[in-house]
């Protein structure tokens, strides 16, 4: 049992690196795109965003599908959704047909994060919970980083339709794969059904924990966008600004997974958080300030590591097997729609203000904010599990 649910880990991380190998198909060839089909910066961002922008509308009801269907069906059906948007791409002779294509795909990926986090948090349900979603949160990143070097490779040896049917087949080998999960996990299938109910008590400390999630995101997100551009703007060569970033990405992917075993060890998410947050947000403020952005860049990368796999086992604690699909669905809302706005409102600030750095200014008051709220959840989330206790207790008693 504990190796098969390894196993099964690999295969959910396989599916969710999937999606960032197909999110970056555009971003790996963004120059080609522009000169054979005649699109323009907007446009370009605009196929980036379409791949995120249905988790807004698709999140919530995906989950609440999921308390009536198996997760895995779910999953199955977003990467048939992602390896048809990968085709379709390869095909696409404008705009809108690549618009198009790169909807369906991130309605797939969608659904594939939503049934992959649901999927780990039931096999892994009372035991290596936080270990086990940082491994999995570290996927997207992966999936991303790998896909750079061959994306870049297949492009310019082949073809940019070619690197787009690449990122398809990814998603129909990760479909081979998961066809083999089981429908659910042992733990769970041996509880009697019960119908999902999202009450206030458990509503309320789901979105808490999925603005924090989203907060802390949109800060990584904004520091690897701007930071480059404020280190050129100070006098660093390009390359140089990007690969010192680069080295920040791959310190957090580094982080996720070492920082999750040792929250896993200590067993307190909350205060991982109420440490990591404001680290992160200091290395921030130091690389605003220009105290040695080099050290600031590696600080931030290892600082922020942690938070993944804490932030992300929040909702398990109150979230019930049957809860858990429609609870990840009000999770992820939070998360898309904050993914959404957030660089739009950080790019109003560097107008208002004239200053490149105002972005990482709004990031490092992100993730000084997601603090309070995971306190706040845990404040909320007491009564919940206080009564989940209680009726571990009776069961073991009975028993």
């Amino acid at each position: 049992m504990t190796q098969r649910r390894w196993i099964i880990l690999a295969i959910l991380f396989a599916a969710r690196a999937a999606t960032g190998f197909e999110f970056q198909s555009v971003g790996s060839v963004a120059d080609q795109l522009m000169r054979d089909l005649g699109l323009g910066y907007a446009q370009i961002g605009s196929l980036l965003g379409a791949y995120l922008l249905p988790g807004i509308i698709v999140a919530f009801p995906a989950g609440l599908l999921g308390t009536r269907v198996p997760e895995k069906s779910l999953g199955l059906t977003g990467l048939v959704l992602m390896a048809v948007s990968g085709l379709a791409l390869a095909d696409a002779g404008s705009f809108s047909g690549a618009l198009t294509a790169r909807t369906v795909g991130g309605v797939g990926a969608t659904l594939v994060v939503l049934a992959a986090t649901k999927m780990t948090a039931d096999w892994f349900e009372g035991r290596e919970i936080v270990l086990a979603m940082s491994i999995l949160q570290m996927s997207w990143p992966f999936g991303a980083m790998l896909a750079l070097p061959i994306q870049t490779f297949i492009a310019h040896a082949f073809g940019w339709p070619m690197e787009m049917i690449c990122g398809g087949f990814c998603a129909l080998a990760a479909l081979a794969a998961f066809a083999w999960i089981p429908n659910a996990a042992m733990q769970s299938s041996l509880q009697p059904a019960a119908r999902a109910e999202l009450g206030r008590a458990i509503l309320v400390p789901v979105i808490v924990a999925g603005v924090a999630w989203g907060l802390m995101n949109l800060a990584c997100v904004l520091f690897f966008s701007h930071a480059p551009a404020v280190m050129v703007a100070r006098g660093f060569a390009p390359t140089a600004a990007a690969s010192l970033t680069s080295l920040s990405i791959w310190l957090t992917i580094l982080a996720i997974p070492t920082g999750g075993y040792l929250v896993h060890r200590s067993g307190r998410p909350v205060a991982a958080i109420s440490v990591c947050a404001p680290v992160a947000a200091a290395a921030l403020s130091s690389f605003v300030l220009d105290f040695d952005p080099t050290m600031s860049c590696l600080m931030f990368g290892v600082a922020v590591g942690p938070l993944s796999g804490a932030m992300l086992s929040l909702p398990t604690a109150i979230l019930r097997p049957q809860d858990r699909s429609a609870g990840f669905g009000v999770f992820y809302t939070c998360f898309y729609v904050l993914m959404a706005i957030g660089p739009a409102f950080a790019g109003r600030l560097q107008d208002a203000f004239a200053l490149p750095s105002a972005a990482l200014v709004a990031a490092a008051l992100s993730l000084v904010t997601a603090v309070p709220l995971s306190l706040v959840f845990v404040a909320l989330s007491k009564p919940k599990l206080a009564t989940a206790h209680a009726r571990e207790q009776g069961v073991a008693a009975v028993q």
